[in-house]
């Protein structure tokens, strides 16, 4: 996950300056997470990656979703993929 994120602390970027935390959660021998933060969209999502890669996880993107794709999330909370 990417995140538009506000510096909050001044211990390595400057307090306030607008940011980008990415979040990656996965499973190997246990759940593991890690978070970090970036000055741009593409470097934070590179960090994630290299993350990831660094801990043996391969990533297979999809292609994105197409224009008639609508995502809909019923009550239970889990979404749904439709096509029409």
């Amino acid at each position: 996950m990417i995140e538009p994120w506000r510096e909050t602390s001044s211990f390595t970027y400057q307090r306030g300056e607008p940011l980008f935390r990415w979040t990656v959660t996965f499973e190997q021998d246990g759940v593991r997470y890690q978070q970090g933060t970036a000055r741009t969209h593409a470097e934070a999502r590179a960090a994630a990656e290299s993350f990831l890669a660094d801990h043996g996880v391969e990533l297979h993107w999809q292609q994105p979703a197409s224009a008639t794709t609508r995502v809909l999330t019923p009550r239970s909370g889990q979404p749904r993929f439709f096509q029409y």
